[in-house]
């Protein structure tokens, strides 16, 4: 999770990123957190948090000057936010939930969409029975909606989409029901929706492709007063089929899950099936070690930021999904670039390591290899695409060698790459991804 407050603008707005699902959402920040989601931290306590947090955003404008001052200090008192502080800072809000309260019922209320309605979209497009979970969906909604409630409502919407599609609830249709319920929380909350078949597939494709959504923000003669249910079916009915048409399209172009695969098929691919799959992970001195070999001398690194880096390769609770550890590994890595020198050409050459002694072999261009990890530090391309964009399982029986023999063969491979890379990062890319979120999908 990534708790943020803004520092350009009235208020110190709460952002909120569920990072376990992968699912970006607002940057408005300096409450920086670590990723307790990933690690096994409370997810009652966490969503709990995050409700708390979405009424404090909505009421923050008309809390007394002297509460907004308590609050502050109570917000900056619990950083860095850890396992350890999440009850502390609920704790902090419950002692002030009256007066939030109060402020944000002064405030006017969205209607926000709820699992249900993710389930209803995905089940009348796609004529089949919906199996997310529904306390994940449950989640990555309130993670979608928390953000600047003085931001325009088509603001809020393309939140709600990226975060919808980010955390991949379904199995499959995941842009085309978070375009749909994201155009049916606009509807709901008095913005017309008419759009053409053409500008629907746009839609869909840009939520898929993570680009720029460009939403509808004029205002109806008044909001929808129709329950979900019906709003949602009235856009199926109108736009199912630009919606399935595109979904179709995009997975000509975008890997298929392993699990979509026939069984004969998978059996091939599957790099590490059954419970004999053991998890390989690369350690503090390894990732020591890679940053010395590539920058040629030790360099001086923090060791808190080294272990938090490192931590982001272990599986969240039985996860066996290699790409999604790759992408939360080169993300939490670039969030804490632990060494004066050489991080993004540490991380290329560790996530490629990760893969390679997990089971998958990597395509990866040379000549595209310092733009590949440059697109994911300025976030420009989500970790997880990048990852899924390189990454094909290794044919079973295949044998990884050993980790520092195949990082030197991978640095060797590499070297016109890494050598470009060097270590001139911008100011914007660090300020990018510090609020960046993975993975998750």
């Amino acid at each position: 999770m990534s708790l943020q407050r803004r520092r350009d603008g009235p208020a110190p707005v709460i952002g909120y990123t569920f990072t376990g699902y992968g699912a970006p959402t607002c940057a408005d920040a300096p409450i920086r957190a670590g990723a307790t989601a990933l690690v096994g931290g409370d997810p009652e306590t966490l969503y709990a948090l995050g409700l708390a947090l979405r009424e404090l955003s909505a009421g923050w404008s008309r809390l007394p000057n002297e509460t907004r001052a308590e609050l502050e200090r109570a917000l900056q008192s619990v950083q860095p936010l850890s396992d350890g502080t999440l009850g502390v800072l609920l704790e902090e809000l419950s002692a002030y939930q009256k007066a939030i309260a109060r402020a944000a019922a002064q405030t006017y209320a969205l209607r926000y969409p709820t699992p249900q309605t993710v389930q209803r979209a995905y089940e009348q497009l796609r004529r089949a029975r919906a199996d997310a979970d529904p306390r994940r969906l449950e989640t990555l909604l309130l993670a979608g909606t928390l953000g600047d409630p003085a931001a325009r409502l088509s603001t809020r919407a393309a939140t709600l989409m990226q975060t919808l599609y980010a955390g991949q609830p379904q199995s499959d249709f995941n842009a085309s029901v978070a375009a749909l319920v994201g155009l049916a929380f606009l509807q709901a909350n008095g913005i017309a929706v008419d759009l053409d078949d053409a500008q629907v597939a746009d839609l869909t494709r840009a939520v898929a492709e993570q680009a720029d959504l460009h939403l509808p923000d004029s205002p109806a003669a008044e909001p929808d007063p129709r329950d979900w249910d019906d709003i949602v079916d009235a856009l199926v009915a109108r736009y199912r089929e630009p919606l399935v048409r595109t979904e179709h399209a995009l997975r000509e172009t975008q890997l298929v899950r392993l699990e979509q695969l026939p069984d004969t098929v998978r059996a091939t691919l599957q790099p590490a099936p059954g419970p004999s799959f053991e998890w390989r992970y690369l350690t503090l001195q390894d990732l020591i070690w890679l940053n010395s070999e590539i920058t040629k001398s030790p360099q001086p690194y923090s060791y808190d930021r080294l272990e938090e880096a490192t931590y982001y390769q272990y599986s969240y609770r039985q996860s066996r999904d290699v790409p999604l550890q790759a992408a939360r590994f080169l993300w939490g890595y670039l969030k804490y670039r632990p060494f004066a020198r050489g991080n993004l050409a540490t991380a290329l050459i560790a996530t490629l390591v990760f893969l390679h002694i997990n089971g998958y072999e990597t395509r990866l261009p040379i000549e595209q290899a310092a733009e590949w990890i440059t697109q994911v530090a300025l976030r420009r391309k989500h970790p997880l695409d990048a990852i899924r964009q390189i990454a094909i399982p290794a044919l079973q029986g295949t044998q990884p060698e050993p980790l520092r023999e195949l990082a030197h063969h991978l640095i060797e491979h590499y070297e016109p790459a890494l050598h470009a890379l060097g270590e001139n990062l911008t100011a914007e890319t660090t300020r990018n991804f510090a609020s960046f979120s993975p993975t998750d999908r």
